[in-house]
Protein backbone atom coordinates (compact mmCIF):
# COMPACT_ATOMS: atom_id res chain seq x y z
CA UNK A 1 0.00 0.00 0.00
CA UNK A 2 2.88 2.34 0.81
CA UNK A 3 4.40 1.84 -2.65
CA UNK A 4 1.02 2.37 -4.31
CA UNK A 5 0.51 5.64 -2.39
CA UNK A 6 4.01 6.79 -3.27
CA UNK A 7 3.39 6.00 -6.96
CA UNK A 8 0.13 7.97 -6.94
CA UNK A 9 1.85 10.83 -5.17
CA UNK A 10 4.54 11.00 -7.86
CA UNK A 11 1.96 10.80 -10.65
CA UNK A 12 0.09 13.76 -9.20
CA UNK A 13 3.32 15.69 -8.84
CA UNK A 14 4.29 15.02 -12.47
CA UNK A 15 0.81 15.94 -13.64
CA UNK A 16 0.92 19.28 -11.82
CA UNK A 17 4.36 20.08 -13.23
CA UNK A 18 3.07 19.43 -16.74
CA UNK A 19 -0.05 21.47 -16.03
CA UNK A 20 2.08 24.38 -14.79
CA UNK A 21 4.32 24.27 -17.85
CA UNK A 22 1.32 24.31 -20.18
CA UNK A 23 -0.14 27.49 -18.65
CA UNK A 24 2.13 29.66 -20.86
CA UNK A 25 3.04 32.00 -18.02
CA UNK A 26 -0.52 32.75 -16.90
CA UNK A 27 -1.82 32.55 -13.33
CA UNK A 28 -4.44 29.78 -13.32
CA UNK A 29 -6.39 28.03 -10.58
CA UNK A 30 -5.55 24.36 -10.07
CA UNK A 31 -8.42 21.82 -10.07
CA UNK A 32 -9.75 21.11 -6.59
CA UNK A 33 -8.41 18.34 -4.35
CA UNK A 34 -11.62 16.39 -4.92
CA UNK A 35 -11.32 16.67 -8.72
CA UNK A 36 -7.69 15.52 -8.66
CA UNK A 37 -8.53 12.65 -6.29
CA UNK A 38 -11.23 11.44 -8.68
CA UNK A 39 -8.95 11.86 -11.71
CA UNK A 40 -6.21 9.69 -10.19
CA UNK A 41 -8.42 7.35 -8.16
CA UNK A 42 -6.72 8.20 -4.84
CA UNK A 43 -7.70 9.67 -1.50
CA UNK A 44 -7.74 13.42 -0.95
CA UNK A 45 -4.96 13.21 1.72
CA UNK A 46 -2.64 11.80 -0.98
CA UNK A 47 -3.50 14.77 -3.20
CA UNK A 48 -3.00 17.23 -0.33
CA UNK A 49 0.43 15.77 0.44
CA UNK A 50 1.61 16.24 -3.14
CA UNK A 51 0.21 19.76 -3.44
CA UNK A 52 1.51 20.96 -0.08
CA UNK A 53 5.03 20.05 -1.13
CA UNK A 54 4.62 22.03 -4.35
CA UNK A 55 3.38 25.00 -2.31
CA UNK A 56 6.45 24.78 -0.05
CA UNK A 57 8.68 24.65 -3.14
CA UNK A 58 6.98 27.74 -4.56
CA UNK A 59 5.42 26.20 -7.66
CA UNK A 60 1.90 26.83 -6.34
CA UNK A 61 0.47 29.66 -4.27
CA UNK A 62 -2.34 29.19 -1.76
CA UNK A 63 -5.11 31.77 -1.69
CA UNK A 64 -7.04 30.95 1.44
CA UNK A 65 -10.70 30.29 0.78
CA UNK A 66 -10.14 30.39 -2.99
CA UNK A 67 -7.71 27.59 -3.93
CA UNK A 68 -4.26 26.87 -5.31
CA UNK A 69 -2.86 28.84 -8.24
CA UNK A 70 0.11 28.47 -10.57
CA UNK A 71 3.20 30.55 -9.91
CA UNK A 72 4.63 31.39 -13.38
CA UNK A 73 7.70 33.04 -11.87
CA UNK A 74 8.75 29.80 -10.17
CA UNK A 75 8.23 27.42 -13.07
CA UNK A 76 10.41 29.70 -15.18
CA UNK A 77 8.85 28.98 -18.57
CA UNK A 78 6.82 30.98 -21.05
CA UNK A 79 4.98 29.51 -24.00
CA UNK A 80 6.34 26.08 -23.15
CA UNK A 81 5.34 22.90 -24.90
CA UNK A 82 5.93 19.47 -23.40
CA UNK A 83 7.06 16.59 -25.60
CA UNK A 84 6.91 13.07 -24.21
CA UNK A 85 9.21 10.10 -24.83
CA UNK A 86 8.07 6.53 -24.15
CA UNK A 87 10.43 3.55 -24.32
CA UNK A 88 9.10 0.04 -24.94
CA UNK A 89 6.41 -0.76 -22.39
CA UNK A 90 6.99 2.41 -20.38
CA UNK A 91 8.83 0.53 -17.62
CA UNK A 92 12.40 0.49 -18.90
CA UNK A 93 14.92 1.15 -16.14
CA UNK A 94 17.87 1.29 -18.56
CA UNK A 95 18.14 2.67 -22.08
CA UNK A 96 19.94 0.87 -24.88
CA UNK A 97 22.44 2.82 -26.91
CA UNK A 98 20.17 3.05 -29.96
CA UNK A 99 17.20 4.23 -27.84
CA UNK A 100 19.37 6.85 -26.16
CA UNK A 101 20.80 7.97 -29.50
CA UNK A 102 17.34 8.32 -31.05
CA UNK A 103 15.98 10.30 -28.10
CA UNK A 104 19.08 12.50 -28.25
CA UNK A 105 18.61 13.25 -31.96
CA UNK A 106 14.91 14.09 -31.64
CA UNK A 107 15.21 15.86 -28.29
CA UNK A 108 18.17 17.89 -29.49
CA UNK A 109 16.23 19.00 -32.57
CA UNK A 110 13.23 19.99 -30.42
CA UNK A 111 15.38 22.12 -28.12
CA UNK A 112 17.25 23.64 -31.05
CA UNK A 113 13.98 24.70 -32.67
CA UNK A 114 12.67 26.32 -29.51
CA UNK A 115 14.45 26.58 -26.16
CA UNK A 116 11.04 26.77 -24.42
CA UNK A 117 10.35 23.14 -25.34
CA UNK A 118 10.37 20.71 -22.43
CA UNK A 119 11.18 16.98 -22.75
CA UNK A 120 9.50 14.42 -20.49
CA UNK A 121 9.96 10.68 -20.09
CA UNK A 122 6.53 9.03 -19.84
CA UNK A 123 6.29 5.99 -17.58
CA UNK A 124 3.95 3.02 -17.39
CA UNK A 125 2.02 4.71 -14.59
CA UNK A 126 0.87 7.22 -17.17
CA UNK A 127 0.46 5.14 -20.33
CA UNK A 128 -1.42 2.40 -18.47
CA UNK A 129 -4.29 4.57 -17.28
CA UNK A 130 -7.61 4.19 -19.05
CA UNK A 131 -8.26 7.95 -19.17
CA UNK A 132 -4.58 8.94 -19.58
CA UNK A 133 -4.88 12.02 -17.34
CA UNK A 134 -1.13 12.75 -17.35
CA UNK A 135 -1.04 12.96 -21.17
CA UNK A 136 -3.54 15.79 -21.48
CA UNK A 137 -0.87 18.50 -21.34
CA UNK A 138 1.53 16.94 -23.86
CA UNK A 139 2.06 18.49 -27.29
CA UNK A 140 3.20 15.17 -28.77
CA UNK A 141 4.82 11.80 -28.04
CA UNK A 142 7.74 9.96 -29.63
CA UNK A 143 7.39 6.27 -28.77
CA UNK A 144 10.53 4.15 -29.18
CA UNK A 145 9.93 0.46 -29.96
CA UNK A 146 6.36 0.19 -28.56
CA UNK A 147 5.63 -3.02 -26.70
CA UNK A 148 3.11 -5.26 -28.47
CA UNK A 149 0.68 -5.42 -25.55
CA UNK A 150 0.47 -1.61 -25.35
CA UNK A 151 -0.49 -1.07 -28.99
CA UNK A 152 -4.25 -0.81 -28.16
CA UNK A 153 -3.38 1.92 -25.64
CA UNK A 154 -1.11 3.55 -28.18
CA UNK A 155 -3.88 3.70 -30.79
CA UNK A 156 -6.18 5.32 -28.23
CA UNK A 157 -3.52 7.83 -27.17
CA UNK A 158 -2.92 8.75 -30.83
CA UNK A 159 -6.51 9.95 -31.02
CA UNK A 160 -5.81 12.43 -28.22
CA UNK A 161 -2.16 13.43 -28.65
CA UNK A 162 0.11 13.41 -31.75
CA UNK A 163 2.20 10.21 -31.66
CA UNK A 164 5.09 8.99 -33.82
CA UNK A 165 6.42 5.46 -33.24
CA UNK A 166 10.04 4.67 -34.07
CA UNK A 167 11.61 1.27 -34.89
CA UNK A 168 8.52 -0.80 -35.58
CA UNK A 169 5.58 -0.72 -37.99
CA UNK A 170 2.12 -0.13 -36.48
CA UNK A 171 -0.97 0.24 -38.73
CA UNK A 172 -2.88 3.42 -37.98
CA UNK A 173 0.10 5.22 -36.42
CA UNK A 174 2.71 7.47 -37.99
CA UNK A 175 5.85 5.39 -37.70
CA UNK A 176 9.41 4.86 -38.89
CA UNK A 177 10.32 1.19 -39.01
CA UNK A 178 13.30 -1.03 -39.73
CA UNK A 179 12.45 -3.11 -42.82
CA UNK A 180 13.91 -6.43 -41.68
CA UNK A 181 13.18 -8.29 -44.92
CA UNK A 182 14.71 -5.77 -47.31
CA UNK A 183 17.63 -4.82 -45.07
CA UNK A 184 18.52 -8.47 -44.38
CA UNK A 185 18.26 -9.22 -48.09
CA UNK A 186 20.68 -6.41 -48.93
CA UNK A 187 23.03 -7.31 -46.08
CA UNK A 188 23.06 -11.04 -46.91
CA UNK A 189 23.61 -10.30 -50.59
CA UNK A 190 26.63 -8.16 -49.78
CA UNK A 191 28.11 -10.78 -47.44
CA UNK A 192 27.62 -13.43 -50.11
CA UNK A 193 29.30 -11.23 -52.72
CA UNK A 194 32.23 -10.96 -50.29
CA UNK A 195 32.67 -14.73 -50.19
CA UNK A 196 30.34 -15.97 -47.43
CA UNK A 197 28.64 -19.29 -48.18
CA UNK A 198 27.08 -20.31 -44.86
CA UNK A 199 25.07 -17.54 -43.22
CA UNK A 200 23.60 -17.41 -39.72
CA UNK A 201 20.94 -14.97 -38.49
CA UNK A 202 20.55 -13.84 -34.87
CA UNK A 203 17.24 -12.11 -34.23
CA UNK A 204 15.08 -11.15 -31.26
CA UNK A 205 11.34 -11.83 -31.46
CA UNK A 206 9.37 -13.57 -34.22
CA UNK A 207 10.05 -11.33 -37.27
CA UNK A 208 9.51 -13.98 -39.97
CA UNK A 209 10.23 -11.27 -42.55
CA UNK A 210 13.81 -11.11 -41.24
CA UNK A 211 14.28 -14.77 -42.16
CA UNK A 212 12.67 -14.25 -45.57
CA UNK A 213 15.22 -11.58 -46.45
CA UNK A 214 18.18 -13.89 -45.83
CA UNK A 215 16.41 -16.81 -47.52
CA UNK A 216 15.84 -14.73 -50.65
CA UNK A 217 19.47 -13.68 -50.92
CA UNK A 218 20.70 -17.25 -50.37
CA UNK A 219 18.22 -18.67 -52.91
CA UNK A 220 19.39 -16.21 -55.56
CA UNK A 221 22.99 -17.34 -54.92
CA UNK A 222 22.05 -21.04 -54.91
CA UNK A 223 22.94 -21.41 -51.23
CA UNK A 224 21.10 -23.22 -48.45
CA UNK A 225 19.84 -21.40 -45.37
CA UNK A 226 18.70 -24.09 -42.89
CA UNK A 227 16.30 -23.18 -40.09
CA UNK A 228 18.94 -24.27 -37.58
CA UNK A 229 21.00 -21.24 -38.57
CA UNK A 230 18.38 -18.86 -37.15
CA UNK A 231 19.35 -18.08 -33.54
CA UNK A 232 18.19 -15.78 -30.71
CA UNK A 233 20.23 -13.62 -28.31
CA UNK A 234 19.86 -16.22 -25.55
CA UNK A 235 22.62 -18.25 -23.92
CA UNK A 236 21.21 -21.40 -25.52
CA UNK A 237 21.89 -19.95 -28.96
CA UNK A 238 25.50 -19.23 -28.05
CA UNK A 239 25.80 -22.93 -27.21
CA UNK A 240 24.18 -23.81 -30.55
CA UNK A 241 26.88 -21.78 -32.31
CA UNK A 242 29.54 -23.73 -30.41
CA UNK A 243 27.89 -26.99 -31.53
CA UNK A 244 28.08 -25.81 -35.16
CA UNK A 245 31.81 -25.26 -34.68
CA UNK A 246 32.26 -28.71 -33.09
CA UNK A 247 30.41 -30.36 -36.00
CA UNK A 248 32.54 -28.57 -38.58
CA UNK A 249 29.66 -26.53 -39.98
CA UNK A 250 30.39 -23.13 -38.44
CA UNK A 251 28.94 -20.12 -40.29
CA UNK A 252 31.26 -17.83 -42.20
CA UNK A 253 28.83 -14.92 -41.94
CA UNK A 254 26.53 -13.84 -39.08
CA UNK A 255 23.83 -11.17 -39.35
CA UNK A 256 22.70 -9.63 -36.06
CA UNK A 257 19.21 -8.11 -35.96
CA UNK A 258 19.64 -7.43 -32.24
CA UNK A 259 22.39 -6.78 -29.71
CA UNK A 260 24.98 -9.54 -29.79
CA UNK A 261 25.19 -9.82 -25.96
CA UNK A 262 27.49 -12.84 -25.32
CA UNK A 263 28.20 -13.77 -28.95
CA UNK A 264 31.42 -11.72 -29.33
CA UNK A 265 33.06 -13.72 -26.51
CA UNK A 266 31.88 -16.99 -28.06
CA UNK A 267 33.28 -15.99 -31.46
CA UNK A 268 36.65 -14.98 -29.98
CA UNK A 269 37.01 -18.34 -28.22
CA UNK A 270 36.94 -20.35 -31.45
CA UNK A 271 39.69 -20.06 -34.08
CA UNK A 272 37.24 -21.58 -36.60
CA UNK A 273 35.24 -18.31 -36.39
CA UNK A 274 38.28 -16.07 -36.74
CA UNK A 275 37.45 -15.17 -40.35
CA UNK A 276 33.69 -15.14 -39.90
CA UNK A 277 32.24 -11.91 -41.29
CA UNK A 278 29.79 -10.05 -39.06
CA UNK A 279 26.97 -7.64 -39.92
CA UNK A 280 25.54 -5.55 -37.08
CA UNK A 281 24.04 -2.14 -36.42
CA UNK A 282 26.77 0.32 -35.43
CA UNK A 283 24.89 1.29 -32.26
CA UNK A 284 25.15 -2.31 -30.99
CA UNK A 285 28.94 -2.45 -31.35
CA UNK A 286 31.33 -1.25 -28.65
CA UNK A 287 35.06 -0.58 -28.92
CA UNK A 288 35.93 -3.98 -27.47
CA UNK A 289 34.34 -5.88 -30.35
CA UNK A 290 36.57 -5.79 -33.39
CA UNK A 291 35.37 -7.73 -36.39
CA UNK A 292 35.47 -7.88 -40.18
CA UNK A 293 32.29 -7.45 -42.13
CA UNK A 294 29.56 -4.82 -42.40
CA UNK A 295 28.36 -2.13 -40.08
CA UNK A 296 24.82 -0.86 -40.57
CA UNK A 297 24.06 2.74 -39.68
CA UNK A 298 20.45 3.70 -39.07
CA UNK A 299 20.35 7.45 -39.59
CA UNK A 300 17.95 8.70 -36.93
CA UNK A 301 19.44 12.16 -37.25
CA UNK A 302 18.06 12.35 -40.79
CA UNK A 303 14.47 11.81 -39.69
CA UNK A 304 14.43 13.91 -36.51
CA UNK A 305 13.13 16.97 -38.32
CA UNK A 306 10.45 14.95 -40.11
CA UNK A 307 9.26 13.45 -36.82
CA UNK A 308 8.95 16.86 -35.19
CA UNK A 309 7.11 18.24 -38.24
CA UNK A 310 4.59 15.40 -37.89
CA UNK A 311 4.14 15.97 -34.16
CA UNK A 312 3.72 19.70 -34.61
CA UNK A 313 1.09 19.15 -37.32
CA UNK A 314 -1.40 17.94 -34.71
CA UNK A 315 -3.58 14.85 -34.36
CA UNK A 316 -6.02 15.64 -37.17
CA UNK A 317 -3.32 16.52 -39.72
CA UNK A 318 -1.16 13.43 -39.22
CA UNK A 319 -1.21 11.17 -42.32
CA UNK A 320 -0.76 7.91 -40.29
CA UNK A 321 1.83 6.50 -42.69
CA UNK A 322 4.65 3.98 -42.25
CA UNK A 323 8.11 5.01 -43.48
CA UNK A 324 11.31 2.97 -43.69
CA UNK A 325 14.22 4.04 -41.53
CA UNK A 326 17.18 5.21 -43.65
CA UNK A 327 20.03 2.67 -43.46
CA UNK A 328 23.54 2.55 -44.97
CA UNK A 329 26.20 -0.19 -44.84
CA UNK A 330 29.93 0.24 -44.40
CA UNK A 331 32.71 -2.29 -44.81
CA UNK A 332 34.75 -2.63 -41.61
CA UNK A 333 37.95 -4.49 -40.78
CA UNK A 334 38.85 -4.69 -37.11
CA UNK A 335 36.60 -1.73 -36.32
CA UNK A 336 38.19 0.35 -39.09
CA UNK A 337 35.56 1.70 -41.46
CA UNK A 338 36.31 1.87 -45.20
CA UNK A 339 33.74 4.27 -46.53
CA UNK A 340 35.64 4.60 -49.79
CA UNK A 341 34.89 0.94 -50.49
CA UNK A 342 31.26 1.16 -49.45
CA UNK A 343 29.25 -1.05 -51.77
CA UNK A 344 25.78 -0.24 -50.47
CA UNK A 345 24.20 3.16 -50.44
CA UNK A 346 21.23 4.38 -48.50
CA UNK A 347 18.25 2.06 -48.95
Amino acid sequence: MRNQTQSSYMRIRHYVFDWLASREGSVTRLPSNRELAEKFGVSQPTVVRALQELVREGYLTNRRGVGLFSNPDRIGTRESRIWGFVFGDGRWAYLSRDAFHTAGCIGGELLERDSHNLLKMITMGETGQESFPELSTLSGICWWCPDEKLIPNLLHIAELVPVVAVSRRIPGIDCYYFDFEQENYETARQLISGGCRRLCLVKDGPHPEAVRGVERACAEAGLAFPSGYVLTPERESELELEKMVALGCAPDGIIFNCRAIGFPETIRRHPELEHCRIASDALWVDRKWQYDGLRLRTHYEKISGEIIDLLEAGVNAMPRLARRLPVTREIVTGNTTYQGNQQETES
